[in-house]
């Protein structure tokens, strides 16, 4: 967000809109308001004193450890990312830059933007989503031009292909969104063992990295008996010798656990030649285990694994 704010402030600086000063005053105040807020919520969230956004700059850009997290190509903002969360909106709002040059002054600030992002090696699409609002202002500008020009030769029929992209785009974001409605088993795998296990002796329950980043926060959590790790590298051989009453993962089969269910999750699209003509395939992605050494767990009745 700094480098938004940043990229829009040097415009408006360059255009004269303001002074310097009033900049410097401005960015202050609000810096100090926005950081004594932050500070105070999250301090009492999290129990320890906490600048969540200090410490993501610090890991990310002066540690330079994102990468840790995976990597994506320099230009993948804008021939994957943004392509896919605008759709058709994405080439409208190149053809509005070219159409009413009027909007430029606010779509190159956001562009640098995102071109500034691109240097982190760990891309994600929410890192530069504020960018795509003034993106599809731009949009709109070219969806205007079209439609009052629908009746000349010409600008019809682009008019008409700019409906049928506005369909597809429709089209696709309805299986997007389903697709994402299946996209965190984690999550219901957790509400599920919490609604099935509703003992009062105390059980430690093992996350692990896809359970985590599939659904489950710690707004997902029970208070006592219930307690949770997610500690990360351990191997599947070691779980049986940690003292879990269940494991939440990606694997069907651990070695001294019993597998209790497994939640699907999203797969892949696939065309089928009846109404409707695409379908969504899901399969298990995460299971729930079962210390075979807790006559507790044992003693419930689990629906088994796939």
């Amino acid at each position: 967000m700094i480098l938004l704010l940043g990229t829009i402030g040097a415009a408006l600086l360059l255009s004269r809109s303001f002074s310097l000063m009033e900049a410097i005053k401005c960015c202050i105040s609000t810096a100090l308001l926005c950081i004594g807020f932050t500070v105070l919520v999250d301090s009492i969230m999290w129990q320890r004193i906490l600048w969540p956004e200090f410490e993501v700059f610090w890991f990310n850009s002066v540690l330079n450890r994102s990468s840790e997290w995976g990597t994506h190509s320099i230009h993948w903002y804008f021939t994957s990312a943004l392509p896919r969360s605008m759709l058709v909106a994405y080439p409208l709002c190149l053809v509005g830059a070219l159409l009413d040059r009027r909007i430029v002054p606010y779509v190159l600030p956001v562009t640098l933007f995102v071109v500034l992002y691109s240097k982190l090696p760990h891309k994600e699409l929410r890192f530069i989503i504020a960018a795509v609002p003034m993106l599809n202002v731009s949009a709109s500008l070219a969806a205007n031009r079209l439609y009052n020009n629908r009746k000349k030769s010409g600008w019809n029929f682009l008019y008409v292909l700019m409906l049928g992209a506005f369909l597809a785009s429709l089209g696709y974001s309805a299986v997007s969104f389903m697709a994402s409605y299946s996209n965190y088993p984690g999550g219901h795998a957790l509400k599920a063992l919490h609604e099935a296990d509703s003992s009062m002796k105390e059980k430690v329950l093992h996350i692990d990295v896809l359970t985590a980043m599939s659904g489950v926060s710690r707004f997902c959590e029970n208070e006592y008996p219930w307690r949770y790790s997610k500690e990360e590298d351990i191997s599947i051989e070691e779980y049986q010798n940690r003292n879990f009453t269940y494991l939440l993962n990606e694997h069907r089969y651990v070695s001294g656990y019993k597998c209790l269910f497994g939640v699907d999750g999203f797969s892949r699209a696939r065309i089928q030649p009846r109404f409707p003509p695409l379908s969504l395939v899901k399969v298990p992605k995460v299971f729930a285990h079962g210390n075979t050494g807790d006559p507790g767990v044992l003693s419930l009745d689990w629906p088994g694994c796939p």
